[in-house]
């Protein structure tokens, strides 16, 4: 299982590359930052959790908006994808 320190740096690498791809500069972010303080709105949501899903090969979103709400912070959303991830193992 990955740890939660190498799902960190995948959701803010997949956060800042796509922010840049639309031009956005490149923001400083830490786990308590909030996603909406970030510039991300629901597209660029779900454009980081598709990349999420392709690198950490897990969808903590697909049984839709009452499993997994997007979350508010950084951290919050990490911890989305740890737990998804522990859940999955345990299948």
């Amino acid at each position: 299982m990955l740890s939660r320190s190498e799902v960190e740096e995948a959701a803010v690498r997949a956060i800042t590359e796509i922010l840049r791809e639309d031009g956005e500069d490149s923001p400083r972010i830490s786990g308590d930052v909030t996603l909406a303080d970030l510039g991300v709105s629901s597209l660029v949501f779900a454009r980081v959790a598709i990349e999420l899903e392709d690198e950490l090969g897990v969808d903590p979103f697909k049984e839709g908006p009452g499993r997994g709400a997007a979350k508010t912070t950084v951290d919050d959303l990490v911890d989305t994808y740890v737990r998804t991830l522990a859940e999955s193992e345990t299948r």
